[in-house]
């Protein structure tokens, strides 16, 4: 884990603690993770983000990470917009990147459309679009089968998710029990995988696709990236919000899957930083982060 993000900030939003970590100055980023990960998913990406002048938030979704796990509220997609983005007003965050993994895409896309004058910029990285989610391991546990097994003492979450990240990543050699570990530990303990199952129970699939329309009438500079063998979200998905979107942008991502913060948080950097940098001299305006000096080559769907 990097030192800068285990310095936790946290704010009462309507009531609840949302944790997230603040690093850098410059331009401002957030970074926003999926299911079932936290903040924590972009531990890697952070520094390159923060040498290169940018001021980089990363967020703990409601009931994720070391934000509040509450038992009766809602953890849906566009409850987390209405919070996230409440969060992002409130300590003043404005005119930068929102960046979005799995669903923090899909509550990305909501805050978008739903608060645009917060961001100047879009990336979404392996987003959920349209109907994409959830994916058939999560949709199942909507089965209440799931409560007995998931509370029996001996039960296992680790194996659980070792598979999600076996399938989700393209470079095995990273899927270490120290990785398996951090993730599992906001869920850890029978509290802690009632608490995982309630975020899993709340995607609701209506939530995103009843508001693509909106969605796809964005105007602002939207990067869409894929890892090129992700096997939870297809890339048709990708390639077609990207081609709707006015200014949209589809670019896949070598050599990662799913999970492509954990495969390439590097070359992932570099294109959050050559949008930034791109979008910035397309409007005339004055570069706020450094555009990486020698980027490799990337492929474009």
């Amino acid at each position: 884990m990097g030192a800068e993000l285990e310095v936790t900030n946290s704010l009462q939003i309507e009531g609840k603690r949302i944790a997230f970590s603040q690093v850098g100055k410059g331009y401002p980023v957030v970074l926003l993770h999926g299911i079932p990960t936290s903040r924590l998913l972009w531990r890697h990406v952070v520094p390159f983000l923060a040498a290169r002048g940018c001021e980089v938030i990363t967020i703990d979704l409601l009931g994720y990470g070391q934000s509040d796990q509450p038992d009766e509220t809602d953890l849906g997609i566009a409850a987390q917009a209405r919070l996230i983005g409440a969060l992002l007003e409130a300590i003043g965050w404005h005119d930068g990147a929102l960046v979005g993994h799995d669903i923090g895409g899909g509550i990305a896309q909501l805050i978008a459309v739903d608060r645009p004058s917060l961001l100047d910029r879009l990336v979404l990285v392996d987003t959920i679009a349209y109907d994409s989610f959830p994916v058939g391991p999560l949709a199942r546990l909507k089965d209440p089968v799931w409560d007995t097994i998931l509370a029996a003492p001996d039960f296992d979450l680790k194996k659980g998710l070792r598979k999600s990240f076996e399938a989700g990543m393209a470079h095995a050699d990273r899927i270490t029990p120290e990785l398996i570990a951090m993730y599992e530990t906001p869920f850890a303990g029978v509290e802690g995988r009632r608490a995982y199952l309630r975020a899993a129970r709340a995607l609701r699939t209506d939530e995103l696709a009843a508001r693509m329309a909106e969605v796809e009438a964005l105007k602002l500079p939207t990067l869409v990236l894929w890892g090129d063998q992700d096997v939870f979200q297809p890339v048709l998905y990708g390639e077609r919000l990207a081609a709707a979107l006015e200014k949209g942008r589809l670019l896949r991502i070598m050599h990662a899957g799913h999970f492509s913060p954990e495969d390439e948080p590097e070359r992932l950097a570099e294109l959050i930083l050559e949008f930034s940098a791109e979008a910035e001299a397309r409007t005339g305006g004055d570069v706020r982060c450094e555009k990486p000096a020698a980027a490799r080559p990337i492929q474009e769907g």
